[in-house]
């Protein structure tokens, strides 16, 4: 080896020129980084499948059109995005200060908000749009959907709370400047205050869309009940906790310090409730169902009884040609009310209904179950059996919730008939088992609120979502 090394030592010499690069002449240690690099490229698309399968997959690749070809209609087309490098803030001043005309200073700034990753470089170019001259101030006015994107680009590096305040300053520096504030910054700060949980904040932006009359639409309001992480399972909460049932009761119902005011003057979420509307109703049933309101969600189901939706059902643009606006309505105030704890309410509901308990999800049979004392008498009868196999399967759930906790595992002597037999324990330490149990963080169950499942299946979503199929016009 050495000899070899040697000759081609003299061989680099007489010719005066470098030997070719060899894996097998380097160090171990250089070998095995250089293999374990190869090893990493050639994995290098193993990542796509798993970012797809997030719920906010990889995007996929755009196919390039030909020159004559047409974009095919049931394409989505993509928000234009700015793939130019950053600038530096002195040549975007100059490049602004170039501009022309107003098409020209709508271009600048939107290619630089395109290049905003923070918050605070979105409040710089807007101090400085404001700042300059009219024509920049009537530009930035317009650009309210780069605004936006920049802002929710940003919140991969602050939290929800300093994007609210980003937002709050737009407001305040637009109020000096006598700037319109457009309806969608409105929308924007109102999800974000319900994101970060502040009365106060939601007490701003509902009373200026109350001042300036602009209602609200069934998508904001749907998205700010959303915001209030109120689900079955709300990512929300992950990342800015819970509301006070005390503080989210004042946004729902109405402000304490606004009892004065006339009911034409109020301003709270239910001032905005469309009640023809299912796409309002069903999540204002849900957030009163989160704060366990169980008097105002009573008093919803009797409004709700006498409703045109009820009285007249119509059938729904579902894969369950069955399902009408009133067996959907019927079905998610069972569940709501369960939710909330009413079920003295829940088990009259279902009495009145008719509804089949067999049909009902495991965890609200389950916890219907825990006051079958109110189950009414016509239900008993009609569906004793149901029920009493719900009991024995909601028995053994929870005998395996305990199990679980225990680590321990059940072990039949009779194969035909599994009541008898003994446990036995699954782990070696009896100590480690007790020190689990007895921790404080420790739960039978997982936390609500925090997703071991689907969020919301897509069956689900699609039945709110589905619009009412007018019969008559299609006689």
């Amino acid at each position: 080896m050495a000899d070899e090394a040697e000759h081609k030592r003299i061989a680099v010499a007489v010719a005066n020129a470098l030997p070719a690069w060899e894996l097998e002449d380097q160090p171990a240690d250089v070998r095995d980084a250089f293999r374990s690099l190869e090893d990493l490229w050639k994995t290098k698309h193993l990542r796509i499948p798993i970012l797809n399968s997030l719920s906010n997959p990889w995007p996929k690749a755009g196919n390039r059109r030909g020159h004559n070809e047409k974009r095919p209609s049931q394409v989505q087309l993509e928000l234009p995005e700015s793939n130019e490098a950053p600038i530096s803030h002195s040549t975007f001043r100059r490049n602004l200060s170039l501009a022309l005309n107003g098409k020209l200073t709508r271009q600048v700034l939107r290619a630089q908000l395109f290049r905003c990753q923070r918050h605070t470089e979105v409040l710089r170019i807007v101090a400085t749009a404001l700042t300059m001259s009219r024509q920049t101030r009537l530009s930035i006015a317009v650009l309210h959907e780069p605004i936006v994107r920049a802002l929710y680009r940003s919140r991969a590096l602050v939290d929800d709370a300093e994007i609210l305040s980003t937002i709050n300053t737009i407001y305040s520096r637009y109020q000096v400047y006598n700037v319109h504030f457009h309806d969608q910054l409105l929308a924007f700060g109102l999800k974000f205050a319900a994101r970060v949980r502040t009365v106060n904040g939601m007490k701003k932006y509902l009373r200026i869309i109350r001042e300036r009359g602009i209602g609200m639409t069934s998508n904001v309001f749907r998205a700010t009940i959303a915001k209030f992480s109120i689900g079955h399972r709300g990512l929300g909460e992950i990342r800015n906790g819970r509301w006070l049932r005390s503080d989210l009761l004042q946004v729902l119902m109405g402000f304490d310090d606004c009892t004065h005011l006339p009911p034409e003057q109020q301003y709270h979420l239910r001032t905005f409730l469309s009640r023809d509307d299912w796409q309002y109703l069903h999540g204002w049933i849900a957030a009163l169902s989160r704060c366990k309101h169980v008097e105002e969600l009573w008093w919803e189901w009797l409004v709700w009884k006498n409703s045109e939706a009820r009285r007249k059902p119509k059938k729904l643009a579902t894969i369950t040609p069955m399902v009408t606006t009133k067996t959907r309505g019927d079905y998610w105030f069972v569940e709501q009310m369960t939710y909330s704890g009413g079920l003295e309410e829940a088990w009259k509901i279902v009495g009145e209904t008719e509804t089949d308990v067999g049909l009902l999800k495991d965890r609200i049979i389950f916890a219907l179950l825990d006051g079958l004392q109110y189950c009414p008498e016509s239900v008993r009868q009609t569906q004793s059996g149901s029920i009493r196999r719900h009991f024995l399967r909601k028995y053994d759930v929870e005998l395996r919730k305990i199990e679980r906790a225990l680590s321990v595992a059940w072990v039949p002597t009779d194969l035909d008939d599994e009541a008898e037999g003994y446990h036995v324990l699954l782990e070696d330490q009896e100590t480690e088992v007790l020190e689990r149990l007895s921790d404080k963080d420790f739960k039978l169950q997982e936390d609500f609120g925090y997703p071991y499942e689907s969020i919301v299946p897509p069956k689900e979503r699609d039945l709110h979502d589905a619009v009412e199929i007018d019969e008559s016009a299609g006689g």
